[in-house]
C-alpha cells in the first residue's frame, strides 16, 4: 500500500483576531499555554474547547492529545515501544500523559463547559466555541482536517486571518517538537503492471499536485510544489509535515482494534469523566494482553 494522503495531527486552532483583541500572544512552550490557560481564567475566559463525541467512534479525539504529548515527554522509541505494546499501559510514562492531558481536560475552568461537555460536544462543532462573540473559547488542539468543518459552519471566515494554527508546543525541551500525522491508503491487492503503474503515478508529485489542490490534503511528497495548496494555512502544514525532525503516526492506528479503537478510546472517555487513572489504564493493559497475543 502507499499513502495517498496526509493529516498533521500536532496543531492548536486559534482565532488571531480574538487573540488580538484580548492581548495574547501564542505559546511556545507547554509552560507558556498553561501559563497563557491561567491567564485567560484569571481574565474571566476560557481557555479550551475540546469535544470528544463522535457516536460509536467517541474518545478518539482525546487519544490524539496522548500520542502528541507521549512525542513531547519521551524518546520516539518509547512512543514506538509503547504501540506495539512493548511497554505497559501502567508505565510511568505513560502515566505522565495522561495526567497532562488531565491537566487541561479535567479543568473546569480550563474546557467550555467543563468536563462533563467535553464528553457530550461532537468532535466538529467543538471549534465553534472560538467563533462565538465573546469567545467561548480560544484554543482548540485538532488535525488539519478541522479547517473544513470550521468552513463548513463558517464560510466567510478566511483561513490564516480569521482562524489559524500554532504546533503544539514542546514539553520536555530535549525532545522538540515532533510532527504526529495519520493518512489514507491506496492499497494494491492484484500485483499487475498496470495497477503498480498506476500506485506509482498517484503518488509521484504531479498527481500530488492535482490531489493536494482539489482537497486541500497534505502530501507526504517532498517534490510537490508548495504553491499548489489552496491557502497559506494548508502551505504551512505541509510545511511542518515535511520538515519535521521527527514524525511518527497516529498510535491508535497502529495498535489493534481491540485496543487502538476500543478500550483507548473508552479509556480517554472514562479519564474525562471521572473514574481513576490507574483503574483506566489497568483496563487498557488487561485488552492489550489479549489483543497483542
Amino acid at each position: 500500500g502507499v499513502f495517498l494522503s496526509a493529516d498533521l495531527k500536532s496543531l492548536v486552532w486559534y482565532n488571531p483576531k480574538a487573540f488580538a483583541a484580548a492581548g495574547y500572544t501564542v505559546p511556545t512552550t507547554w509552560e507558556e499555554m498553561i501559563a497563557l490557560s491561567d491567564k485567560m481564567v484569571a481574565d474571566g475566559n476560557t481557555p479550551w474547547a475540546i469535544g470528544l463525541e463522535c457516536g460509536g467512534a467517541s474518545g478518539w479525539a482525546g487519544t490524539d492529545w496522548i500520542e502528541d504529548i507521549m512525542l513531547r515527554t519521551a524518546e520516539p522509541e518509547v512512543y514506538d515501544l509503547w504501540v506495539s505494546h512493548g511497554i505497559s499501559w501502567g508505565d510511568d510514562r505513560v502515566q505522565r500523559a495522561f495526567e497532562l492531558f488531565g491537566q487541561i481536560a479535567l479543568n473546569e475552568k480550563y474546557v467550555y463547559g467543563g468536563p462533563n461537555a467535553v464528553l457530550t460536544i461532537n468532535f466538529g462543532d467543538s471549534p465553534d466555541a472560538l467563533f462565538t462573540t465573546p469567545p467561548n473559547a480560544y484554543m482548540h488542539k485538532q488535525a488539519t482536517f478541522i479547517k473544513s468543518f470550521i468552513l463548513d459552519h463558517f464560510p466567510n471566515l478566511v483561513p490564516g486571518e480569521d482562524f489559524d494554527f500554532f504546533p503544539f508546543p514542546p514539553i520536555d525541551p530535549q525532545y522538540g517538537t515532533p510532527a504526529l500525522g495519520a493518512a489514507d491508503m491506496f492499497a494494491m491487492f492484484n500485483d499487475t503492471p498496470d495497477a503498480r503503474a498506476f500506485m506509482e503515478y498517484i503518488v509521484s508529485a504531479k498527481a500530488q499536485e492535482i490531489w493536494v489542490g482539489e482537497l486541500g490534503k497534505l502530501s507526504a511528497n517532498k517534490q510537490v510544489n508548495p504553491a499548489v495548496y489552496p491557502d497559506d494555512l494548508t502551505r504551512k502544514a505541509a510545511d511542518i509535515l515535511v520538515n519535521a525532525s521527527t514524525f511518527r503516526f497516529d498510535g491508535s492506528d497502529l495498535m489493534p482494534g481491540a485496543v487502538g479503537s476500543g478500550s483507548f478510546w473508552t479509556g480517554i472517555l472514562d479519564y474525562v469523566s471521572g473514574i481513576p487513572l490507574i483503574k483506566v489504564l489497568l483496563t487498557i493493559e488487561t485488552t492489550a494482553l489479549d489483543a497483542y497475543r
